[in-house]
């Protein structure tokens, strides 16, 4: 009797070492399979945090590359807009001296029966004023202006550079033809034209 009572016991032990085996292993392999997910979810979290990061450091590498390009660019348009400035500023000094050239009545003929024909007007009142220039330069001025037509000698040239303004008798119809209107006419043109023999662009 005894002796069946300790072979109860043995197997009961024995049946428990087995199934202890048995959880231990499940439990095992579980916690592997666990630790294998793990890592794999966080090879996946880590390698799309990469790519964000080398996305993200791509994007400022154009940016900053961009902004480098923009300012170089920028700065080369400054220096080439001194450039146009500088000879625009010496035209505009060499036309205001025109008095003292020899072209000078040629162009004050033009810029007066430009000025009178634009008016329109049978009786208009013509203003010249340059630098430099003196009476004796205007008497030609005279000659070719229509009758009735009232022609004043500023002291100062007009607008700092020179020139001719025409309007009719009361100052309601003007055309300003000085150097400093007909530059601001062309401005655009004017610039264009220098940046382009300047720079071959």
């Amino acid at each position: 009797m005894s002796e069946s009572f300790g072979k109860i016991q043995n197997r009961i032990l024995s049946d428990a070492r087995v199934k202890a085996e048995d959880i231990i292993k499940e439990a095992e392999e579980k916690a592997r399979r666990t630790i294998e997910q793990a890592k794999a979810q966080a090879q996946k979290d880590a390698d799309e945090i990469i790519a964000r990061a080398q996305l993200e450091a791509g994007a400022l590498r154009r940016s900053i590359l961009s902004s480098r390009i923009r300012a170089n660019r920028l700065r080369v348009l400054e220096e080439k807009n001194r450039i146009v400035q500088s000879v625009l500023h010496s035209v505009e000094e060499k036309l205001a001296g025109i008095a003292t050239s020899a072209e000078f009545q040629d162009a004050l003929k033009r810029f007066v029966t430009e000025a009178v024909e634009a008016v329109g007007a049978e009786q208009s009142v013509v203003r010249v004023g340059f630098r430099e220039a003196s009476k004796r330069h205007f008497d030609e001025v005279g000659k070719i202006v229509p009758k009735g037509t009232k022609l004043v000698i500023e002291e100062q040239p007009i607008e700092e550079l020179g020139g001719v303004v025409a309007s009719d008798s009361e100052g309601k119809i003007v055309f300003n033809n000085s150097f400093r209107a007909r530059l601001d006419r062309l401005d655009t043109q004017l610039l264009v034209l220098i940046s382009s023999t300047i720079f071959s662009e």
